[in-house]
């Protein structure tokens, strides 16, 4: 049996977690009629896109005029994650939702973007994936949204405390400055002119509440999301019987920005993705490209062995 802490009862719990997140949103959502949510396909906004749903259907907060969902997609998502991501949005327009499809230009797609002009893979020193493959994208998509509805909107996001310290950093500037209080959701405030104003719902909730919601979700309210969750590496119990909080990220198939492409070890640990295991010679494959050789440079660019780049083409970022 677990013996319970000294400061058990002063966690949150799911259910008090939900019923901020719905406070929340009753407050700023009355203030817009028209609301977009952020969907990359991860842990986090999905449950953000499932809990609006499922409030929704219980009367618990408004419906504003329109609900958008922009899933942001980057065709570099592991192909299980991307499978329930588009499982999840055909599950959201049957529930009247309006949900798009957003894909970088032809030109910026990762393997086009590499490939054809010859651009290093990415790194810590040239990032170039993020802004390519998803912000230029949804901030395209954004604009035209802003421009269809006639008024800024509300932007709902599936950012959480404990993700990283880079953000949690920026969350509690953001928060000190303004006097919001976390628990009741990061409310982020433009001018009258912007696109749309940002609130993240479930900032307050724990990793373990994510897990939880998911399943529930899924087994209690006919959202597709136990897969979700199951790429993650979540084990719904473990031996104690007891709901393991795995705090886990994914990223890019084979992303080189890391030292170990866990999320892709975790997938093909599932017996039913082990044909995925050739996805693991990507990693090899983008460190070989960044080797001299294979470099396409600016005309009259030294290399690093001390030879003068001769190539007619160049390439910019």
């Amino acid at each position: 049996m677990r013996t319970l802490s000294l400061f058990e009862n002063e966690r949150l719990s799911l259910d008090r977690s939900i019923e901020l997140s719905a406070e929340s949103l009753r407050h700023y959502g009355s203030l817009y009629q028209h609301w977009a949510i952020a969907f990359s396909g991860g842990k986090d906004s999905t449950a953000t896109v499932t809990l609006v749903s499922y409030l929704i259907d219980q009367g618990l907060i408004p419906k504003p005029d329109s609900i958008t969902v922009l899933y942001a997609d980057t065709r570099q998502e592991l192909p299980p994650l991307h499978n329930a991501a588009m499982a999840l949005l055909d599950n959201l327009r049957s529930r009247g939702f309006d949900t798009r499809i957003v894909l970088p230009k032809l030109d910026h797609r990762y393997f086009v973007y590499m490939l054809g002009r010859g651009v290093p893979p990415p790194s810590k020193t040239f990032r170039w994936c993020t802004p390519k493959l998803k912000v230029m994208s949804m901030e395209r998509e954004l604009e035209t949204l802003r421009q269809e509805r006639g008024e800024k909107f509300l932007m709902l996001t599936g950012v959480r405390i404990g993700e990283s310290a880079a953000r949690d950093q920026r969350i509690a500037m953001s928060c000190t400055r303004d006097g919001g209080e976390c628990g009741q959701g990061w409310f982020q405030q433009t001018t009258s002119t912007a696109v749309a104003d940002t609130l993240a719902p479930l900032l307050h909730w724990r990793v373990c509440h994510v897990w939880d919601w998911l399943v529930q979700a899924d087994v209690e309210l006919g959202f597709p999301t136990f897969d979700i969750a199951e790429v993650y590496g979540h084990n719904p119990q473990d031996d104690l019987g007891e709901t393991e909080p795995l705090n886990a990220r994914t990223g890019c198939i084979g992303c080189p920005l890391v030292q170990e492409d866990t999320a892709l070890e975790r997938v093909l640990a599932n017996p039913k993705w082990a044909y995925l295991s050739p996805l693991r010679q990507l990693r090899p494959l983008y460190w070989e490209v960044k080797k001299p050789q294979y470099r396409l440079r600016k005309h009259g660019e030294v290399r690093k062995d001390g030879t003068l780049a001769k190539n007619k083409v160049a390439w910019s970022h």
